[in-house]
């Protein structure tokens, strides 16, 4: 399997929408398809049922049963650092390198450029990519550095 780096599938999901091949409109199938076993959870109740499939670094959610369909998809580098398995687990699973932890500034400048800062405190930030419908949460930085902000979460669809 060939390996890319974490940080360049995150770049590419900003911009296209999906995440190593997964995004909004992808069936269960589809993604179980890519992404392996997952922990299947069902939320709310008829009309408003969804289901959640979670993969570790990865949850895809859908919503139609029983013709489910992707809603969004969340990818939790938070969980990077606080499960030390992960990264191997990603690089096994996924072919993605990920380090503990990955950084705003290590998005290439174009990816950067693309995104609208929604709000921004001293202990978080959020942007938008409208183009592709996704939110990339980061954290606080305790040096001011923006770019040395740590992704928290990328979330497409929603």
């Amino acid at each position: 399997m060939n390996h890319l780096l974490g940080v360049d599938a995150i770049s590419q999901a900003l911009v296209t929408g999906y995440f190593i091949g997964i995004g909004p409109g992808s069936t269960p199938m589809e993604v179980q398809k890519r992404l392996g076993a997952a922990a299947r959870q069902l939320h709310g109740s008829k009309p408003h049922r969804l289901l959640r499939l979670d993969f570790g670094l990865v949850e895809a959610t859908f919503a139609g049963g029983p013709d489910w369909l992707c809603q969004w998809v969340s990818v939790h580098t938070h969980r990077l650092a606080e499960m030390p398995s992960l990264a191997g687990e990603c690089a096994e699973r996924f072919g993605l390198e990920f380090s503990e932890t990955v950084a705003w500034g290590q998005l290439s400048p174009e990816v950067r450029d693309i995104a609208d800062l929604v709000d921004m405190s001293p202990y978080s930030v959020r942007y938008r990519f409208p183009a592709v419908t996704a939110t990339v949460h980061l954290s606080e930085s305790s040096e001011g550095d923006e770019l040395a902000r740590v992704i928290e979460k990328i979330s497409i669809g929603v």
